[in-house]
């Protein structure tokens, strides 16, 4: 049941967000050469607030999901220990949307539509996320895993790293054939070499995917089978012996010694002394 102060917040957004939802609505209204309203939803709440663009032409439906800042909100980061910094709004809004254009024509990011000062439409997917799927159904961390890796292999090979990589951020789809990846708000810090940013991701996720109520439990039934699909996917260093990462990223990974040495295997010593890059 969703929380009554997740209904609030959602409410007081949409009304502090009505003078840009005009100007986006007419903006949008250009584009797809139809007047076009913006319907709340509840996600959001924590930068930005997500709305669908409905065409109000007969049978137009869905046109586009809209990221939009709300006004003054530069929520600080929930774990500021970690190696990335969050974005302001407008660039937010230009990373999200440079990724769009640089991951859509590989089939790993929505189409990006538009973008304007305070916003962006791309193409809506009405694909349910990673998290929603194992959260009802955590067996079928098996089937998905694998195409999820395959995406973040992809987009690392593209030339994009994520820095906010979870489950959350990943749709997938209902064949369970192909996976998109969304939300783009934070950069790794600058002194942070490329391959620890695309190290950082995968542990990331893999962080993310051991909590309860996402793939936890199957994975800990089978964890030699959790570390064979990373290393299946995961690229090879290319230099050397890579530097030790911060074990407190990833918490949850060192917890079961089988995952925490097969992952040490893939990514490199996990040391709870190493530093934190400045």
């Amino acid at each position: 049941m969703m929380h009554p102060l997740r209904f609030l917040n959602a409410w007081i957004d949409h009304q502090r967000l009505a003078e840009r939802r005009r100007q986006v609505e007419w903006q949008l209204g250009i584009v797809f050469r139809q007047p076009v309203t913006l319907r709340a939803t509840l996600a959001g709440g924590g930068f930005d607030r997500i709305y669908l663009a409905h065409g109000d032409a007969p049978h137009s439906g869905v046109l586009a999901s809209v990221r939009m800042n709300v006004p003054g909100r530069e929520r600080p980061p929930a774990e500021p220990f970690l190696p990335r910094i969050p974005l302001p709004g407008d660039q937010r809004i230009l990373r999200e949307s440079r990724a769009y254009q640089h991951l859509s024509s590989a089939g790993i990011a929505p189409r990006l539509i538009a973008r304007g000062e305070f916003f962006l439409a791309n193409h809506w997917l009405p694909w349910p996320r990673f998290s929603d799927i194992l959260r009802h159904h955590g067996h079928l961390l098996w089937d998905i895993l694998p195409i999820a890796l395959n995406a973040v292999r992809q987009m690392h090979e593209i030339g994009v790293v994520h820095a906010d990589l979870n489950c959350g951020n990943l749709l997938i789809a209902p064949d369970f054939q192909s996976a998109v990846i969304i939300d783009f708000e934070f950069v790794p810090v600058r002194t942070m070499a490329r391959f620890d940013q695309e190290r950082f991701d995968y542990l990331r996720l893999a962080h993310n995917l051991l909590k309860p109520r996402r793939g936890r439990e199957a994975a800990l039934q089978q964890p030699e089978r959790f570390v064979e699909l990373f290393a299946r996917f995961a690229p090879e260093a290319g230099f050397g012996i890579p530097d030790a990462l911060n074990a407190a990223w990833f918490s949850r990974v060192v917890e079961h010694d089988v995952i925490r040495h097969g992952f040490e295997e893939i990514f490199g010593v996990l040391d709870s002394t190493a530093q934190v890059p400045a």
